[in-house]
């Protein structure tokens, strides 16, 4: 499988590089990633992650079994990743999405997104049979509307491996995923340390802002929020969501 050439973007350590998180919301692309574990590219579209694989010694990932690898926090990702991008143009982007649709490399839907940019999983695991990775199931958009909705709510998502997969309003969680899985990681290992029970939400306030982060299902779920906002429902709505996701 061969991917369009492109035309060069450069190469870069996005460990030691803030302005990255930036340029991938306008990126139009191919993204070849090294690590020590192996090689691999994702299919970017403007901050919707299309397509991913990854190859290591035991062999080939695919669609989601592919970003544990990638991922920048994740305890399964290799060291030291380097990122190559290739910019393509319509045609070449058009391409691209052709092979890799035919590759089953796809990890979400590009033929629904909606003018809010929400993005979405598909339904079914797109993986190989030696791939350690499935697709996470994704929430429908009335879901992610319903917590938008909430007075006070700015913007929701859903991430899977430190990358947001599901993307609704307005804040940049390209930037905080990583860290936010991180957090919500840190706070199930206290609560199984502390014997308290399964961790069904963890809040972050601040002076300017507040944050709620809750696993639902294969994701977590951050919801950003103003100061002042009362948590109450919002807090209700996300408790109903978890329990829809694990029937």
């Amino acid at each position: 499988m061969k991917l369009p050439a492109g035309t060069e973007g450069g190469t870069i350590t996005p460990h030691h590089d803030e302005k990255f998180f930036n340029d991938m919301k306008t990126f139009h692309g191919a993204v070849e990633i090294r690590t020590t574990l192996g090689t691999g590219f994702i299919l970017y579209d403007k901050g919707r992650l299309l397509a991913a694989m990854f190859r290591t010694a035991s062999g080939s990932h695919k669609a989601a079994g592919a970003l544990p690898f990638m991922s920048l926090n994740s305890g399964n990702a290799g060291s030291n990743p380097t990122f190559h991008l290739r910019n393509y143009n319509d045609q070449e982007f058009s391409r691209a999405l052709e092979i890799c649709r035919e590759s089953r490399l796809l990890v979400i839907s590009e033929e629904i997104p909606s003018p809010s940019g929400l993005q979405t999983l598909p339904e079914s695991a797109e993986k190989t049979g030696d791939s350690i990775g499935r697709s996470p199931v994704h929430l429908d958009q009335g879901k992610l509307n319903k917590i938008l909705s909430q007075p006070g709510v700015i913007a929701v998502s859903a991430f899977y491996e430190g990358f947001p997969v599901q993307s609704i309003g307005n804040a940049d969680f390209e930037h905080v995923a990583a860290t936010a899985e991180d957090f919500m990681r840190a706070g199930v290992k206290i609560a199984q340390d502390m014997n308290a029970g399964p961790l069904e939400q963890m809040i972050l306030e601040t002076a300017e802002n507040k944050f709620i982060v809750a696993p639902c299902g294969d994701l977590f779920l951050c919801v950003f929020t103003s100061a002042d906002t009362h948590l109450g429902l919002i807090r209700v709505v996300l408790k109903s969501i978890q329990c829809e996701t694990t029937q």
